[in-house]
């Protein structure tokens, strides 16, 4: 039995391992040949300005950029005119609307107060028929106080130009020998010889607007945003009295004009 034993033994420890390696030999190259390697290349990636990770000068040259600019904004309502910019907002201006009309019949001017309560149309003063939208010929903003009574008047040249102080405040009264500017493009210096020359209106709006747009400009010139303007209207503001304000906005050299529409 020990004899046995052993022999078994011996047949267990003598393997024979060329099988198995004559199937590596064969397998091996296989594998490899199917074998993927990942490639590692390296591209050379220019980022714009201002995008990916914020670094402390890309924030500093964004706050440079933003306070050289002014962003005027001309904000307008049924009853008010406010002007604005990065800095603060200029007194109001409560206005007080006017619609002229020439009839289509028979050419006949009238010059009626708006109500933007009242929807009843202004009627023909000797038919009594309803105008129509077509014969609205203009319309006037006149500026006023805050409980919107009294109209705020001024003097203009025969010319229809508004006469400011050297401070570019509208002026009331003159007397022989003033200096008071006309308001042109640029302003026009006049010394008053005559005061009856000049005739006390009431305060066109528009011109007040014009007024201190020009103000504006001739203050903050060298702003990066000198020549824009927006303008923020209300959903019932009628058109006319937005393309008045572009045209203000022009005339005071502001010709890069944006449309903004007020949010409830």
């Amino acid at each position: 039995m020990a004899i046995k034993a052993e022999k078994q033994a011996d047949k267990t420890e003598d393997v024979n391992l060329q099988p198995f390696m004559c199937l590596m030999v064969v397998l091996v190259p296989i594998l490899l040949l199917q074998a993927e390697f990942a490639k590692i290349s390296i591209i050379d990636i220019n980022l714009p300005q201002g995008r990916g990770s914020q670094t402390q000068k890309t924030v500093k040259k964004r706050k440079q950029e933003e306070e050289n600019k002014l962003l005027l904004t001309a904000i307008i309502t049924d009853s008010v005119l406010t002007l604005g910019a990065k800095g603060g907002f200029l007194p109001s201006l409560f206005y007080q609307e006017y619609h002229k009309y020439i009839t289509k019949d028979d050419g006949t001017e009238l010059t009626v107060k708006y109500d933007p309560s009242d929807p009843e149309a202004p009627k023909h003063p000797k038919t009594g028929r309803p105008l129509e939208i077509y014969e609205r010929y203009d319309i006037f903003l006149y500026a006023c106080d805050e409980t919107y009574q009294n109209l705020k008047k001024t003097l203009y040249t025969q010319y229809g130009e508004m006469l400011t102080d050297l401070d570019g405040l509208p002026v009331d009264q003159v007397q022989p020998g003033d200096s008071v500017y006309a308001l042109s493009t640029p302003r026009r210096l006049i010394i008053v010889s005559n005061p009856s020359e000049y005739e006390l209106r009431p305060m066109s709006v528009y011109d007040q607007l014009r007024n201190r747009l020009t103000k504006v400009k001739e203050r903050f010139k060298d702003a990066d945003d000198a020549e824009d303007i927006i303008i923020a209207a209300e959903n019932q503001v009628l058109y006319d009295k937005i393309v008045q304000i572009m045209d203000a906005a022009r005339e005071a050299e502001f010709p890069n004009i944006s449309i903004a529409k007020l949010r409830a």
